[in-house]
């Protein structure tokens, strides 16, 4: 693949528009797409929310919201502060299968929260996956928060700090089940004669 790429024998930001339907990007992320093609052919460095609001009339927030929903979605990723499309590469190449749907955590928390949320709570969510916690954990801590009653970010955090100040790696670990006759046979099992005295 990397030379198709190093060749230009894919025209990609056409292949981006005939399976952008397909692969459940948006019109408004396939457009922020399509621009940072274009920023990477002009050789507009360096790609960044700023220098996509200069070739684009939507404002510097949904840039940010698209960015992020595209990084949730491993449309794009983010190597040492650059943008990169390799994901996108792949998904229009269908060399990898499509990674499981995660949850949209912006989403999420907007309903969580009953209001879109303001460029600093994005922030914030963005700066719990730079510290490390997967999506699956940043949802835990909202529902946690949501069923205290409790519904902020400093208290989102607070659960988050806690967890990773105790090694919990999962909020939810499932639960052996044991049933009843389980354990009357493991009491008829025991073998109280074979124990140790000292134990």
């Amino acid at each position: 693949m990397d030379e198709l790429i190093n060749y230009h024998c894919i025209d990609w930001k056409k292949l981006l528009i005939i399976k952008a339907k397909s692969l459940k990007i948006t019109d408004q992320e396939c457009y922020v797409l399509l621009l940072i093609m274009t920023m990477k052919d002009i050789q507009m460095k360096p790609i960044n929310p700023q220098n996509i609001s200069k070739l684009s009339s939507m404002s510097l927030k949904r840039i940010d919201q698209t960015l992020l929903s595209l990084l949730d979605k491993h449309i794009i990723s983010r190597k040492r502060g650059q943008l990169h499309l390799d994901p996108l590469y792949d998904l229009l190449l269908e060399q990898q299968s499509q990674p499981e749907k995660e949850a949209n955590l912006v989403s999420i928390f907007e309903n969580a929260f009953g209001r879109s949320l303001n460029q600093m709570e994005l922030e914030i969510i963005n700066s719990f996956k730079n510290q490390g916690y997967d999506d699956q954990m940043i949802l835990d801590a909202l529902n946690e928060s949501v069923k205290s009653g409790v519904i902020n970010f400093r208290y989102i955090e607070k659960i988050l700090d806690n967890w990773a100040k105790y090694g919990v790696k999962k909020r939810y670990a499932p639960m052996q089940q044991t049933s009843k006759k389980e354990i009357e046979q493991s009491i008829k099992d025991l073998k109280w004669w074979e124990k140790d005295e000292n134990e």
